[in-house]
């Protein structure tokens, strides 16, 4: 059944959502803020609201010169309440800031499974980086479950790479509670791993092709969707999204996407696709506000019909729906001032395509 709407109405929406737009009015709602590089988000059954902080250099420190690691440990956790209080539940995490890519490593997302809370860790140095981590109260102090750093020494085919430079990157999680474990994108090597809580990992799937894997989310079939972010020069149209099957095979089921970072589906089934950066081939790849989150279609197993909803996020990690169809995104999850993280709430974005319209993303952390 199709919605018609008066042309006189649409006409008026449209003139205020353009005098809105042009006039630097907000369109979404800022509900974490003073965060240090936001990335994974989650809620929890009672409503919490969790953000994963890959962190940032520690108070007067000092980058050190040439091409080296600059590690702290202030990667953490913060959750805001149903009531409206934000706090930091767990702290002193490893970070690691890359001289020469200027990428920066940390906590990478948060989830929660048979009511405890777990904590993923991605490529750095240290006895908690790396790694599936429970969170346990009170304090969460954090129990180590899994150690991807010693599965990717146990299963590497030679003895090329130390500590640091050995390929492991875990970068997103999705709990799969009837299996008792959570599956985890490695952004290094192209798999999805599939860790048991008590401990155990092993490879769910090989994606052949596609090593930079970040986001995964269930989709509306019960199967794991991941987004294939891209290597450099991050090509416009160079990312996709794929579904998993059970035997660990893979399908591209939306191409032409850049730098995809995160996905989630809304009600309708409809996907939704984070995109980090627009595609450049320029020396400076990661340039400022120019991310983006794009809506598609379902038709037959795949998701076409590429729209923009939101542009000119700065450097947005990851994305949430929640069952009312609102979106949450992790604004300034990398290259970013320590403090200026933010997680944004947009309540209207269903409404978009009739408007088909945009909105532009109006920093205010600047």
């Amino acid at each position: 059944m199709s919605l018609r709407i008066p042309s006189v109405l649409l006409a008026l929406a449209v003139v205020l959502m353009t005098a809105a737009c042009q006039s630097g009015e907000p369109h979404y709602d800022l509900v974490l803020d003073g965060l240090n590089e936001p990335r994974g988000l989650t809620i929890l059954a009672d409503g919490t609201l969790c953000v994963a902080e890959a962190g940032g250099l520690a108070d007067g420190q000092t980058v050190r010169q040439g091409p080296t690691a600059n590690r702290s440990e202030t990667g953490s956790v913060t959750c805001l309440d149903p009531s409206g209080d934000q706090r930091r539940i767990a702290e002193g995490f490893p970070y690691v800031f890359y001289n020469i890519s200027g990428v920066t490593t940390g906590p990478a997302d948060v989830a929660e499974v048979d009511g405890e809370l777990f904590l993923l860790t991605g490529e750095g140095e240290g006895d908690l980086a790396r790694s599936l981590l429970r969170l346990t109260e009170p304090g969460y102090l954090p129990e180590q479950v899994a150690d991807f750093l010693a599965f990717a020494q146990e299963t590497a085919e030679a003895d090329l790479f130390d500590e640091v430079t050995i390929f492991s990157n875990p970068f997103s999680m999705l709990p799969d509670p009837q299996n008792s474990r959570v599956l985890v994108t490695d952004g290094a090597t192209g798999h999805v791993l599939a860790a048991g809580l008590d401990g155990e990992i092993r490879v769910f799937s090989d994606v052949d092709e596609h090593e930079v894997l970040t986001g995964i989310v269930w989709g509306p079939d019960d199967a794991a969707y991941v987004t294939s972010f891209s290597q450099l020069p991050h090509i416009e149209g160079d990312g996709s999204v794929l579904r998993l099957h059970g035997d660990g095979s893979s399908t591209v089921v939306a191409a032409g996407l850049t730098t995809p970072i995160d996905l989630a589906f809304d009600s309708q089934g409809r996907m939704y696709v984070l995109e980090f950066i627009d595609g450049t081939e320029s020396s400076d790849p990661y340039r400022d506000r120019t991310g983006r989150l794009i809506r598609l279609e379902p038709d037959a197993g795949q998701w076409t019909g590429q729209q923009i909803l939101v542009d000119g996020i700065p450097f947005p990690t990851a994305l949430l729906i929640n069952d009312a169809d609102q979106v949450y995104i992790s604004v300034h999850g990398a290259f970013s001032e320590p403090g200026s993280g933010i997680v944004a709430r947009f309540d209207d974005l269903a409404t978009l395509a009739v408007l088909e319209l945009p909105i532009r993303f109006m920093d205010d952390t600047q």
